[in-house]
């Protein structure tokens, strides 16, 4: 027992302050939200096509061209085809509330992070218990979702946790495209859940399907967290922000970085 506190004394405080005004300490080849150069041409957008993994995933309507963050991989292909009109940006504030949100335009304005106004959202600022339900994914989203439980990251310091049955569970977090193995499985937990309840699709498996066929969801998801997999940084911004709780994480990382300075 001794050597396990000497050992940890040593070690320091391994949590990181979150968020922060830097922002998180994300990797070099970090893809985030994708940016459309309005100078986009049909030519641009079918060289783009040519090489995504997903179909549906860039397209061109009335609006102009537009990238589905809920359908994409975020593998760069198309940033690679076509240099300089398509790029992805360092912005990892990219969980929603709505669908359409998930459609980047060409040419749109400077991105801004929508804002919680839902009041049974806003009313589990304090406590927000999840029940995970992986239905058919690979594995990578549910391993980066988990790792927001370890020291380094500790979303529990926020009220937020992951529950073990779906009775003490005021969201499913739900990660896969959907199988027709999990489908059932998916729609009994969601029923188990107490009402007020939310759906969260995190990753483009549970929005789309992605490269996968994609089954029933039990309601319409009130939070879309895009990626393959979603960054840690990008899963627990979005959730504070679901919640309404930009305030009092910002207050929170103010006073960890006091703690830490002392």
């Amino acid at each position: 027992m001794l050597k396990a506190l000497i050992a940890r004394l040593r070690q320091g405080f391994r949590t990181g302050a979150f968020p922060t005004k830097a922002g998180p300490n994300l990797p070099p080849d970090f893809r985030g939200r994708p940016a459309l150069d309005a100078g986009l041409t049909t030519d641009d957008l079918a060289r783009a096509k040519a090489v995504c993994p997903v179909a549906d995933a860039l397209g061109h309507d009335a609006g102009g061209a537009f990238l589905d963050m809920g359908r994409c991989t975020f593998c760069g292909r198309c940033a690679e085809a076509c240099p300089g009109k398509i790029r992805f940006t360092k912005e990892y504030r990219l969980g929603v509330f709505t669908r359409e949100a998930l459609v980047v335009r060409a040419g749109e304005a400077p991105y801004e992070p929508p804002r919680q106004t839902n009041p049974e959202a806003c009313a589990l600022r304090q406590s927000f218990q999840l029940r995970e339900v992986s239905a058919g994914g690979c594995a990578a989203c549910e391993l980066d979702a988990n790792v927001l439980g370890t020291l380094a990251w500790d979303m529990g310091r926020f009220g937020i946790r992951f529950v073990a049955s779906p009775r003490h569970a005021d969201a499913i977090y739900l990660t896969g495209p959907v199988s027709p193995n999990m489908q059932r499985a998916l729609e009994k937990t969601y029923a188990a859940a107490p009402e007020p309840k939310f759906l969260i699709a995190a990753g483009a498996c549970a929005i789309s399907g992605g490269l996968y066929a994609h089954g029933t969801l039990p309601a319409v998801p009130a939070l879309f967290i895009p990626g393959c997999p979603p960054h840690p940084a990008t899963t627990l911004e979005a959730l504070l922000r679901f919640t309404g709780r930009e305030t009092f994480a910002t207050t929170n990382a103010s006073r960890l970085s006091s703690s830490l300075s002392s």
